[in-house]
Parts: structure tokens; sequence; C-alpha cells
């Protein structure tokens, strides 16, 4: 069982909860041991930049938690420019019944159900192994 970091992107002052789900969630629902990458807290624009960088830069993936929001948030769209720079692996993630958008820039959707989110894990995991 690997253990994978994973950086979870999403509207930091609308959907904490969200992110807060995911990773409880994540413990008993993945075959994988998970480290969460993910600012916690707000820090001043320059200094969040940075840590958000060294963050996605130790991560072995990016998801983006899709809140009502988040197509509009432009802290989402730095992390997910940074992670593309960095060519890191993204995905994103709706929550079940909920008619949200998401990023128009990235391509992989999946809804909130964990056989999806752990087969695309393995998949993007396989992929960025394989070089």
């Amino acid at each position: 069982m690997a253990t994978l970091s994973i950086f979870v992107s999403f509207e930091f002052d609308r959907d904490a909860d969200l992110k807060n789900s995911f990773f409880a969630q994540a413990q008993e629902n993945m075959p994988h041991r998970v480290h969460n990458s993910s600012l916690n807290e707000a820090y001043p624009n320059e200094e969040w930049k940075m840590r958000a960088e060294s963050a996605i830069r130790e991560c072995d993936l990016v998801i983006v938690l899709v809140g009502e929001d988040t197509h509009s948030a432009p802290g989402v769209e730095t992390e997910v420019e940074i992670a593309y720079g960095l060519e890191k692996p993204v995905f994103q993630v709706i929550p079940q019944k909920r008619p949200y958008q998401g990023l128009p820039y990235v391509d992989d959707r999946i809804r909130w159900k964990w056989n999806r989110i752990n087969r695309k894990i393995d998949e993007v995991w396989s992929r960025s192994q394989q070089g």
C-alpha cells in the first residue's frame, strides 16, 4: 500500500468543510495511506503562493474539490496553474447531486463516489509512475 501525498485545492473561504469531509472519508474509503498536503490556514498573498507551490511540488497529485464557487476562485486557479507547471496530475471531484461547474480547463471530472475516486487515483498514479 503506497502512501500518497495529495494536495486538495478548494475555495478556502467557503469549502473547508468539503476538504475536511474528503480527508475524513479518505481514511475509511481509500486503499492508500494518504498524507494531506493542503494548506490549512490563510497566509498573505505572496507567502500563500510560495507555500502552495512548495506543497504542490512535494505532492503526488492534486484534487480540486468542486464547490459552488470553485469555478471563480482565483486561489484554486493559481494552484491548478502551479500543478500544471510542475506536471502534477490534476482531477476534479464534484459532490453528489450538486450542479457545480468546476474548472472548465480541467478535463477530468468525477462524482464524489469512492470507487470512482480510487479508480482515478490509481489511474493517474500509474501514469505518473510510468514517466
